[in-house]
């Protein structure tokens, strides 16, 4: 009962949304139009008895109730075209909204590492219009299955065998809804070649693949591999559907067999004489009305279960979104202690071993801290896990000793500056590509200024509208940067945050040329002495940056191997020492 309560609430908020007059247009279409074989069945009988009978009442009375019936047979299709256009334009923009919400309100990412995730979240994409469209159910439901019980009853007073009549609604319901089944499960098989698909689809028809489709020569091969997978996809939805159609037509064979049923008992009263002109009618009517109810209600048997399966992947979307948030306490204006690692093991989902295992660390306020080890060894996880993207699988993320998973992840995340190797090219205006590192000061040019200043990223202010420049060649206007002139504005947008908990620099320059990014990290650990009420992390592959680090780690294999200063770990004569040596040795 909970779980009709939840789809009841979502589909009601839903319609909100879309707008409360086209929703209740479109109900009221639907339930008009679900009506009008019934009303037309009910105005024959008086109408025809009454011309028999040469009685003027039951002739107005029949003859308004099929006058009704009949203007709205002609006026209902248009309308309810109409309204079924405006909810299915209006519903598009409300369900991509709310799928954009969970998306990017989600308090951590490691769902995005789980297949079912974007197996679900394209399963839900492409039936989201089942949700939109399914406020209409729940009052079309009533309004069959009380015009198949009036109409059960008027029957069984002229002929107690027509009341298995609107029986055969039953099983064919049933067979709709093992119809729909059969289309879902096939939905499930074939989601994943679906995904694949798509995703060959976007390499052929997307720029920052296109360089390396053409010179490997790609085309072809992503043309046979999109094949043999569509191929797939289709067979399993055709096989499916044909079984879909099957057990449909099993409910059609029903109907028309209690229809010519209730032709046959119909013919043989009249011919007995126990049924007049009207009664005669009426059955035909109201057996037409029953079979048309009960077609309805084998459809709404099918759209009903799609409407629970999709809402079901929503809500498992919307826990996903809901994970993480839970915390209330607001983090510390500044560090006095710093971050620290508590026993940290952490494995991303689907994988059995740990991608760090058992890590103790205490980052200290103040800190410069570098993170150093070879592909594979953690540092990744690890700047995850401290800007709280995942939850430890074991142990405890703490802020000056609150554990991270009391405090609100949203206020904490807006006291971290972070910038990546990996970084988004956000293709918006110049100003803009800087200031959404600190969206209330979006408009304040001079912050964004001083930002690109510490970035040495001049190159801004003379592009041709400065910093108003639509950045991106898919844009009228826009206009396209080097990898370096990228990455300069995603640092730059790392530092618009003045005062943050923890600045996190993971990679941050890596296209940049040696001595650029030397000059840098001078200027990080200059901000940093000026703020010691937060901790720099820097990962980086260039010891002659790391060196100028207060603390260094090395990781290795997901342990923390060495920590300590340049001179200490070098003096250590361990890992770091190798690589260290390594390094230096080729670049002499």
């Amino acid at each position: 009962m909970r779980a009709w309560v939840r789809v009841f609430r979502l589909l009601v908020n839903i319609g909100r949304e879309v707008g409360t007059a086209v929703m209740l247009g479109y109900v009221g279409a639907s339930a008009i139009a679900t009506v009008l074989p019934f009303l037309t069945a009910l105005g024959l009988r008086p109408l025809i008895d009454g011309i028999v009978d040469d009685r003027p009442g039951p002739v107005v009375i029949g003859a308004a109730l099929t006058a009704i019936a009949l203007v709205l047979s002609v006026l209902m299709p248009a309308a309810y075209r109409w309204t079924t256009i405006r909810m299915r334009e209006l519903s598009i923009m409300v369900m991509q909204r709310r799928l954009l919400t969970l998306s990017s309100t989600a308090g951590r990412v490691e769902h995005f590492e789980r297949p079912e995730f974007w197996d679900r979240l394209q399963l839900l994409t492409r039936s989201s219009n089942d949700l939109t469209m399914g406020i209409a159910l729940i009052f079309t439901w009533l309004l069959v299955v009380t015009q198949l019980l009036v109409a059960a009853g008027l029957l069984a007073q002229l002929r107690l065998e027509l009341l298995l009549l609107p029986v055969v609604a039953v099983p064919a319901a049933w067979l709709a809804r093992s119809a729909e089944t059969l289309r879902e499960k096939a939905e499930l098989r074939t989601a994943e070649d679906r995904r694949s698909a798509q995703h060959l689809f976007t390499l052929a028809t997307s720029a920052a693949p296109g360089k390396e489709v053409r010179l490997y020569g790609l085309a072809d091969e992503l043309l046979d591999r999109h094949a043999r997978l569509s191929g797939n996809v289709h067979r399993g939805i055709e096989a499916a559907q044909l079984r879909a159609v099957a057990a449909n037509a099993g409910g059609w064979v029903l109907f028309v067999l209690a229809y010519v049923g209730a032709v046959f008992l119909v013919v043989r009263e009249a011919a007995a004489g126990r049924a007049t002109a009207g009664d005669v009618a009426l059955i035909l009517a109201l057996a037409t009305a029953v079979v048309t109810g009960a077609s309805q209600l084998s459809q709404l048997a099918g759209s009903t279960r799609r409407v629970l399966t999709t809402s079901e992947h929503y809500h498992w979307l919307e826990e996903q979104a809901t994970k993480g948030r839970r915390g209330d306490r607001l983090p510390p204006a500044r560090l006095e202690r710093g971050v620290e690692l508590d026993d940290v093991t952490f494995t991303y989902p689907g994988d059995e071993r740990p991608a760090l295992s058992d890590v103790s660390l205490q980052l200290p306020a103040g800190a410069v801290v570098a993170v150093v080890g070879e592909n594979g060894a953690g540092k990744t996880t690890l700047v995850k896990l401290l800007g709280g993207m995942y939850a430890p699988t074991e142990g405890r993320t703490l802020v000056d000793g609150v554990d991270l998973a009391a405090i609100d992840l949203e206020a904490y995340r807006q006291r971290i500056a972070a910038g990546f190797q990996d970084f988004m090219r956000f293709e918006l205006r110049t100003r803009e590509t800087v200031g959404i590192g600190d969206l209330p000061r979006l408009d304040d040019e001079d912050v964004v200024r001083a930002a690109l200043t510490k970035t040495n990223a001049d190159f801004a202010d003379r592009l041709p509208d400065g910093l108003e420049t639509q950045l991106g060649l898919s844009w009228q206007g826009g206009v396209e940067l080097s990898g370096g002139q990228w990455q300069k504005l995603a640092l730059a947008r790392s530092m618009v945050r003045t005062s943050p908990l923890l600045s996190i620099l993971d990679e941050p320059t890596a296209a940049l040329d040696p001595q650029t990014e030397h000059a840098l990290f001078e200027q990080i650990a200059a901000d940093a002495k000026d703020s010691p009420g937060r901790v720099t992390l820097l990962i980086s592959h260039r010891f002659s940056t790391v060196r100028m680090a207060d603390l260094i780690v090395v990781l290795d294999h997901g342990r923390v191997l060495e920590q300590g200063s340049h001179d200490e770990l070098i003096a250590r004569n361990g890992l770091y020492a190798e690589l260290y040596h390594l390094q230096a040795h080729a670049y002499r």
